[in-house]
């Protein structure tokens, strides 16, 4: 019994359904459309009361980031944005027309807000121009547009700790044309909405909030502050380890003995392999002198310490075959006894006789100063790039 009761009001539920679906007929959708427009003006702001603004209702889509330019100082991503507003001309009743609640018409046919991206680096063109987005029409009189297209905006950029830089650009959308006594823009949502986003394999996006702003030139403007951060890992393999692999090695030319005469050729060696690596990377890392990069001037840095070990190499190779100190200066034997008195052990003092300086005995404390001196210059360098890059 209950079956059988189930089964009737199933079906008395699929006829009316089918009847209502059935009554919107195309007669009932094009007599609407009639109704509509037959006295409609698309040139007039869509007010009843001319003297208060339109409220335009926006909510700001991200569909993909596509590509951001260092040195241009430019951003590319792909954005649907959907407005909404009420027009009082375009209310109805449904059960006149079938039930029809809803209608999507042709834009051409409808007043349309546009929005504009005031810091563009392309052509002032509406959003959206160059494609034909359908708004639909509710029974209410709400009319509902969505849409987008590419937008490149200008975006100052800070690559002071690329690799890691995290990058800020805002996007300024207003309606041209329309004041705020005309027309006031108001966010649906404080954030951009990543309903379709598609995201990009080098950048991470952090930040995507939304807010409208009055601004003194007396225009209602939609702000996107967008926050994304750059993904480091290729840059770390092929730039930064490199970096530090040539920079801790060049240093381990002082424990090569003089005698094998290969300090010079190897320092030149090292030297030349990092300025081809520098120009080899050069491309990839972005050009920009307001901030500069930091890991170009460390690179820059550990290349000027290259060309001072390939100097101390030099120096050493010359005082090392000298045999007396006829053709040492005051300033290098004052340094040399210093360095061999604390090398010495200690003897009573009657016992002490002044050390003869050799060409070796330079060689060996230039060594000891050049080696330690490098290696804690660059260390030091290496120590200030990661803390002012992590921090």
């Amino acid at each position: 019994m209950h079956l059988r009761n189930f089964g009737v009001l199933l079906n008395f539920s699929i006829v009316i359904y089918i009847e209502l679906v059935y009554a919107q007929s195309h007669a009932d959708v094009k007599k609407l459309y009639t109704d509509l427009f037959t006295d409609y003006t698309k040139e007039i702001l869509p007010t009843a009361d001319q003297s208060k603004p339109l409220v335009v209702g926006v909510t700001f889509f991200m569909a993909s980031f596509n590509s951001f330019t260092e040195v241009e100082e430019t951003i590319s991503l792909t954005a649907v944005v959907n407005m909404n507003w009420t027009d009082p001309a375009l209310m109805w009743n449904p059960t006149l027309y079938g039930n029809v609640n809803s209608i999507t018409i042709n834009p051409k046919d409808l007043w349309l807000a546009q929005l504009f991206l005031t810091n563009t680096v392309d052509s002032m063109n509406p959003i959206g121009d160059d494609t034909k987005f359908y708004p639909t029409i509710v029974y209410t009189g709400e009319v509902i547009y969505n849409h987008g297209g590419i937008l490149k905006a200008k975006c100052p950029t800070d690559i002071s700790k690329f690799p890691f830089d995290t990058q800020t650009c805002t996007l300024q959308l207003i309606t041209w044309g329309f004041v705020q006594s005309n027309l006031l823009l108001s966010s649906n949502s404080d954030k951009a909405r990543l309903d379709f986003f598609a995201a990009h394999s080098d950048w991470d996006l952090l930040e995507y909030t939304t807010i409208v702003k009055k601004e003194p030139s007396g225009y209602s403007m939609l702000n996107v502050k967008l926050t994304f951060k750059r993904e480091p890992l290729y840059f770390t393999v092929m730039i930064i380890l490199p970096t530090l692999l040539f920079s801790l090695l060049n240093p381990l030319v002082f424990v090569l003995p003089v005698e094998s005469g290969e300090r010079v050729s190897l320092s030149m060696t090292i030297l030349l392999s990092y300025a081809i690596f520098l120009t080899l990377v050069s491309a990839s890392i972005p050009a920009s002198s307001n901030p500069m990069c930091v890991l170009l001037i460390a690179m820059i840095a550990i290349i000027s310490i290259s060309g001072v070990i390939v100097i101390g190499s030099i120096i050493n190779a010359k005082y090392f075959y000298l045999e007396n100190d006829e053709n040492i200066g005051m300033v290098m034997k004052y340094f040399t006894k210093l360095w061999l008195r604390k090398k010495n052990k200690v003897v009573p003092i009657e016992d002490y006789k002044e050390p003869a300086i050799r060409g070796k005995d330079i060689t060996e404390m230039l060594d000891f100063l050049f080696f330690y001196g490098t290696y804690i210059s660059i260390i030091v360098i290496i120590s200030v790039y990661f803390l002012y890059v992590l921090f």
